[in-house]
């Protein structure tokens, strides 16, 4: 159970950088301490080697100048506390005898024996080696040269004192070791907490979203590091994911108003049909208020597919050089007697010379949006201009009526799916006519606007955009 909880936190990035935080700084002081080690010790030695060579040449000047009988004189004379007094003095004979000898002090765990073979086995005129002491894990550190007699002469020093500095210099790396790393530690901890304080913002965030609270937002510091340039983006992401949200809610809520009426209609003449004992001419009106109700139904969800294929251009365009103005005119003779039954005047200003490659098929659909919408919205006694303008690489065309116009707080959402305002509300249509011309002008690499109102509070400016060579 214990192991099952805490398994969990040993997995968490704060604890892993924590750990290795304190990982790198132990590994980096013992690399620091081991080479100043390293150093000190190799200091020491030197100095000692130093000290013995000194003692070794003092020595055999005493001895070629005054005899061996003044060194033998002057070791008698020197006190215990001298430094001459640890050092071990010999001399040799090329026969192996003991000339001179003096032992220090403190004493030596080593082999007289086995030091005399090891000075006379030397072939060097100056020698230098270590031995081991016995019982000790101590050296004896021999420094020797031949006189001009064929003698050996040697001076040895045990390095128990150096060992001793050796290792009180160890005890103190690894007491220093333990604050090292309860330093490494808490700044670890320190430090893997304010930079993983965004991501736990992060994370709080996202499980309130996971919650349902779509309108939760992370939080912005002042810093302007890349934790923040990720909140900041995750944000405007999340802003995104609510509007496209609610959008899809208004759309289905829409969907299902704009289905029902038909489906409705459909289910009831069916049902009055079932019902009465009509003649053959009542069931064929039923039949046709069937067929017309279904056609709609059909019809919407064609319109839907069509702007799904045109958004995620998923079906091939049929480019072909086209004048957009021949595409009107055409349009217009569907209209004409539309707009004249509404008692609109139409005002046609067309360029000769607008010619785009396009699918005339789409573009086509897209001016008899454009001009089913303006006859909806535009009052009967109103006006309705169309116009289409010649640029060196685009087409423009506009078309622009004297209706109601377009609250500006609206004039972005009308080209949405399915969106209808208040006002369009009252008016016959599925919602998808502005989002089609949208799509379809889109997937040519051109570009729809509107402008609203154009002139004395009212009227309505839809412009499309078409590149000649899309």
């Amino acid at each position: 159970m214990f192991l099952s909880r805490l398994k969990p936190t040993l997995f968490r990035i704060s604890t892993k950088l924590t750990l290795a935080y304190s990982l790198v700084l132990i590994l980096s002081s013992t690399v620091i301490f081991s080479f100043l080690y390293f150093q000190i010790s190799h200091a020491l030695q030197n100095q000692e080697r130093l000290v013995l060579g000194a003692k070794l040449e003092e020595y055999r000047n005493r001895i070629e100048m005054s005899g061996l009988k003044e060194l033998t004189n002057y070791f008698s004379y020197v006190p215990d506390y001298d430094p001459n007094a640890s050092l071990l003095v010999g001399l040799v004979s090329p026969r192996g005898e003991i000339l001179f000898l003096h032992e220090p002090v403190a004493g030596l765990s080593v082999d007289f024996e086995d030091l005399k073979t090891e000075v006379i086995n030397q072939r060097s005129p100056h020698f230098d080696f270590a031995m081991p002491e016995n019982r000790r894990n101590d050296s004896l550190l021999v420094f020797g040269k031949t006189l001009k007699e064929g003698n050996r002469l040697f001076v040895a020093k045990s390095t128990e004192g150096l060992g001793v500095q050796l290792r009180n210099l160890q005890k103190i790396f690894w007491w220093l070791l333990l604050p090292v790393a309860l330093v490494g530690f808490l700044g670890g901890l320190f430090l893997s907490n304010n930079t993983l304080s965004p991501v736990r913002e992060l994370l709080t965030s996202m499980k309130k979203i996971e919650s349902g609270s779509l309108s939760t937002r992370v939080p912005i510091g002042g810093s302007d590091d890349e934790l923040e340039e990720l909140k900041i983006l995750c944000n405007k992401m999340l802003d995104k994911i609510e509007n496209l949200v609610n959008g899809l809610k208004e759309a289905f809520d829409h969907l299902a108003h704009d289905i029902r009426t038909p489906v409705t209609r459909l289910r009831g003449r069916a049902e009055l049909a079932l019902q009465g004992e009509g003649d053959i001419e009542t069931y064929r009106e039923a039949l046709q208020s069937c067929f017309e109700n279904s056609d709609k139904i059909l019809n919407f969800l064609q319109v839907l597919t069509d702007i799904t294929e045109a958004e995620n251009r998923s079906k091939k365009l049929k480019l072909e050089k086209k004048f957009i103005s021949q595409l009107v005119e055409e349009m217009m003779s569907l209209y004409e007697m539309a707009f004249e039954e509404k008692d609109i005047k139409i005002t046609q200003k067309l360029d000769a010379h607008d010619w785009a490659m396009v699918d005339a098929r789409l573009i086509s659909r897209v001016i008899a949006n454009l001009l089913d919408n303006a006859h909806k919205y535009t009052p009967s006694g109103g006006e309705v201009k169309i116009e289409t303008i010649n640029q060196t690489e685009n087409v423009i065309l506009r078309v622009t009526d004297t209706g109601p116009g377009i609250a500006a707080e609206e004039q972005s959402a009308v080209f949405q799916k399915l969106y209808r305002s208040d006002k369009s509300r009252s008016e016959y249509g599925m919602g998808l006519g502005l989002t089609f011309v949208k799509a379809v002008v889109e997937a040519h690499d051109g570009k729809v606007s509107v402008r609203s109102p154009v002139k004395d509070g009212k009227g309505t400016e839809f412009e499309v955009l078409l590149q000649k060579m899309s």
